[in-house]
């Protein structure tokens, strides 16, 4: 034993105080082919703790426990939208229904005007004693404006349930939702979740539904905080407090792999099912996903080999990901290419949304490593898609879950990359023990490294920048850029550099970084958010390229009053968007303060801002005016001009919904605010 240890230590496996290197292969899985390639486990013939029974989280919500509960004997219709065919000229999506297997398949029946084609498929025959059923979905897509309701009802043979949704027909623009972030992460205090509850943003969310039936709900990651299954599982919560040699080698066995599959399965269905805002959502509008790290534990991917390819890391992210194509995308490992996903290694979609929009959610996790987000073969194919798709589309969505443009912060990369290296004895001292993660390392890397803009990161990104330009200019499309994950809401922005720019309706390089997060998650203190405004926020990441984190939010949701920190707002939020057409240019405003240093000269006016509508009193709806009316009075001291230039013939409206942190004066719990995103001429 004495020998091998001098043998690992020889070939730099281990350092000079026996403990396995972070950065060397680890030694049981020295070469994974993907990610959750692990070994098999070893042949045992003792038996892993059984989970304990569920209690109820004091944390705002009835419905979450710890571990969460098994379901009942049905559940769903969970609503997928997929795309159109405009050839076929057909709607497609699809619904998700499980029963339990001691009974028949359910009957559903579609109620509309249009024809409506549909066939049953089963995904598992039987998972945690449940059938996994999916209904495939086809729509006659009409012609003209406006929307055919959809109306399903579902014979269970022991009770009936019914609901409907809306889809928009060919020439209607379509209308959406999108956020990130539902749920409390594992270090939210439950007293903290309590007071800001999950459902309080979901039924602002849900209320504008009623007013305006939204034709697509976007889930931009982190659907559900999986972090709790380390406290949960005896077996996780014992392995997180092995010796650290132990912890990165030891098997991940079959009885284990049942538990965490459960635990993914359960926590779904609890947070979808039990939870009346999400089941609402996931029944009445036609859903597209992509997943985040909590999906699958924090950090997950941005950690160094000896713990990326560990036995137990690969078999938790396996576990993930069969829990999220089932219950995110409605398919299989299997069976996903089949059901329109696509990825060398991972799963990614392409959608399109009628004529003139399109989405492309990019899976930013599966093929995921410290120096790697998407493998070189996945943006091949996701350029290859966007060329042969984008006929006609004026608007392109990217989803990325972590937003493509943000602060730079490369001096904490270091001292963290500096710390994450130490040996891990050294880490294990007391000053240094309490600011790491449950995997030992500091708990800030993982987040750090998980950034497109990381300086390990950040040539990946420049160079799919430079391809999304190409795209751009090829296609005639305008990209926007989705993305959530950093708990508060921002706006970045690339353009032409330089003092002879395009005007911005014929500029190519004109993108928008929409950040939307949280829904349901705690927003950063009002301290961080200040300390974000004293990095760098410009930069020229690639020739002829101007990215920008721009000043957007003028005034405060909580009473309008005027703002010095204008990048990021500490509220939770979520943003509707819609594509629109012949907006009257003299509704679109630029609100300037009068301050010199401040004050954008007029041939930089390519920030079309309006303060929005607010809820009522109640927290609901679109229909109350807004906190602030502009003057021309010198206690006002803004200027209002309208930049004609910036509006085209179809523009993408962005609107981000704000909750405040109190009630305004007037009870108005939720403030918006509004961006036109032109199209590209």
């Amino acid at each position: 034993m004495e020998n091998r240890n001098w043998n690992n230590v020889k070939n730099g496996i281990k350092d000079k105080y026996g403990d396995l290197k972070i950065n060397a292969p680890n030694p049981v899985n020295v070469n994974p082919q993907f990610m959750g390639d692990y070994p098999p486990p070893k042949i045992t013939i003792s038996k892993i703790p059984e989970l304990p029974s569920s209690m109820e989280a004091a944390n705002g919500s009835s419905t979450i426990n710890h571990p969460p509960k098994s379901p009942g004997l049905s559940l769903g219709p969970y609503l997928q939208f997929i795309s159109t065919d405009l050839n076929k000229m057909l709607w497609m999506g699809s619904a998700l229904i499980f029963r339990h297997v001691s009974f028949d398949q359910p009957n559903i029946e579609f109620i509309c005007d249009t024809k409506v084609d549909y066939n049953w498929e089963i995904l598992y025959e039987n998972i945690f004693d449940l059938c996994a059923y999916r209904v495939n979905i086809f729509i006659e897509l009409r012609s003209g404006e406006g929307d055919d309701k959809i109306i399903w009802k579902i014979d269970w043979g022991d009770k009936k349930t019914n609901g409907s949704f809306i889809i928009a027909r060919l020439n209607q623009k379509w209308r959406g939702g999108f956020f990130s972030c539902n749920g409390f992460d594992a270090y939210v205090p439950e007293q903290v979740a309590s007071n800001f509850t999950y459902s309080n943003v979901w039924n602002h969310l849900l209320s504008i539904h009623e007013e305006t039936p939204l034709h697509l709900l976007l889930w931009g990651g982190d659907q559900n905080y999986i972090d709790f299954m380390f406290d949960d599982i005896p077996f996780l919560r014992a392995w997180i407090n092995m010796k650290w040699n132990e912890r990165w080698t030891i098997d991940f066995r079959d009885d284990l792999k049942k538990q965490v599959e459960q635990y993914h399965f359960n926590t779904y269905a609890e947070n979808w099912d039990c939870r009346p805002e999400v089941k609402k959502a996931l029944t009445s509008i036609p859903n597209l996903m992509m997943w985040d790290d909590h999906d699958i534990f924090d950090g997950a991917g941005s950690y160094p080999p000896l713990l990326h390819d560990s036995p137990i890391m690969m078999g938790l992210f396996l576990s993930a990901q069969k829990m999220r194509l089932l219950f995110q995308h409605h398919t299989t490992l299997e069976k996903a290419q089949e059901h329109q996903m696509f990825g060398y290694q991972g799963y990614n979609f392409f959608a399109r949304c009628g004529r003139y929009l399109a989405i492309i959610g990019a899976d930013g996790r599966t093929e995921r490593d410290t120096k790697t987000i998407q493998h070189e073969k996945t943006w091949d194919m996701i350029f290859d898609k966007l060329m042969n798709n984008l006929d006609d589309v004026e608007h392109l969505i990217v989803l990325f879950p972590v937003p493509f443009s943000f602060i730079r912060v490369h001096i904490a990369e270091s001292i963290y990359e500096r710390l994450k290296n130490l040996p891990n004895k050294w880490r294990k001292f007391p000053v240094v023990k309490q600011t790491n993660s449950i995997f030992g390392l500091p708990e800030l890397y993982d987040d750090l490294l998980d950034e497109w803009t990381h300086i390990d990161h950040i040539e990946e990104r420049n160079h799919a920048l430079l391809r999304f330009q190409k795209i751009s200019q090829q296609k005639k499309v305008r990209i926007t850029y989705f993305s959530g994950d950093i708990h508060c809401c921002g706006i970045g922005r690339f353009q032409t550099r330089g003092s002879y720019r395009p005007l911005p309706i014929n500029d190519a390089r004109l993108m928008y970084q929409i950040i939307s997060s949280a829904i349901v998650n705690i927003p950063p203190s009002k301290t961080a958010i200040r300390a974000v405004h004293y990095f760098k926020t410009k930069w020229n990441p690639i020739d002829d390229t101007e990215e920008e984190l721009i000043d957007f939010f003028e005034r405060r949701p909580e009473n309008g009053r005027k703002v010095i920190y204008k990048k990021f707002r500490p509220n939770r939020n979520w943003c509707y968007f819609e594509h629109c057409s012949n907006i009257i240019s003299s509704n679109v405003t630029v609100v300037q303060t009068s301050c010199l240093h401040c004050f954008p000269s007029k041939d930089n006016l390519v920030v079309p801002t309006t303060l929005g509508p607010t809820s009522n009193q109640q927290g609901k709806g679109s229909q109350q005016p807004p906190i602030h009316s502009h003057s021309h009075q010198k206690l006002c001291q803004e200027q209002i001009q309208t930049d004609q230039r910036q509006i085209g013939s179809n523009n993408l409206r962005i609107r981000f919904w704000l909750e405040s942190t109190y009630k305004h004066r007037d009870g108005r719990q939720f403030v918006s605010y509004d961006l036109l995103i032109p199209n590209l001429k």
